[in-house]
C-alpha cells in the first residue's frame, strides 16, 4: 500500500510542475515543520496563517466535498456504495491532480494535506467490509472538511 501511495504522490508532484517554470520559494514561504505532529502527510499552517490555494485546487476540493455531501446522506451504505463513493472520490482527485498548477510551500502543504485523503481514498475503493468502508469515509469526510481550516 505504501509504494502506492508513493507512487501517486510522485505523479502529483510531477503532474503539478509539468509545464512550469522552476521557482524557488520564498524565505517567509516555507513549510514550517516544527509545527507538524509528526504525523506523515500532516499539515500545519503556515506561522499561523493559511496557505494560498489557486482557484482551480479550491473548486476541486469543492467538488470532492460535494461528493461526500451526497454520500454522508445515504442511510445504510452497502459495501458497494463505499467502493462506489472511493471511485468517484478517486476520479474528483485526479481530475485535481491533472489540473493542479501551484508551485512552491503552498503546493507543498498541499501534498501534505492530500496524502492521507488519497490513501484513505484507495483503501475505500478497495474495502470488503462496511464498517471498514464506514471508518474510511469518515476520515475522508474529515480531511476534507478540514481544508478550508488550512487553505484559503
Amino acid at each position: 500500500m505504501k509504494k502506492i501511495l508513493s507512487i501517486f504522490s510522485l505523479l502529483f508532484i510531477f503532474s503539478c510542475n509539468q509545464g512550469n517554470e522552476t521557482t524557488t520559494p520564498a524565505a517567509n514561504d516555507s513549510v514550517s515543520y516544527a509545527e507538524h505532529t509528526g504525523e506523515p502527510g500532516a499539515v500545519s499552517l503556515n506561522n499561523g496563517s493559511k496557505w494560498k490555494a489557486d482557484t482551480i485546487t479550491n473548486r476541486n476540493v469543492l467538488e470532492l466535498k460535494t461528493m461526500a455531501d451526497n454520500f454522508r446522506i445515504k442511510p445504510f451504505p452497502s459495501v458497494q456504495d463505499y467502493q462506489l463513493v472511493g471511485n468517484d472520490l478517486k476520479a474528483g482527485i485526479d481530475t485535481m491532480l491533472s489540473q493542479c498548477k501551484m508551485k512552491g510551500s503552498d503546493h507543498e502543504a498541499l501534498h501534505h494535506w492530500l496524502e492521507p485523503v488519497l490513501k484513505n481514498v484507495n483503501d475505500l475503493k478497495n474495502t470488503s467490509d462496511s464498517a471498514a468502508g464506514r471508518q474510511l469515509f469518515s476520515l475522508i469526510d474529515g480531511q476534507l472538511r478540514n481544508y478550508k481550516n488550512y487553505f484559503e
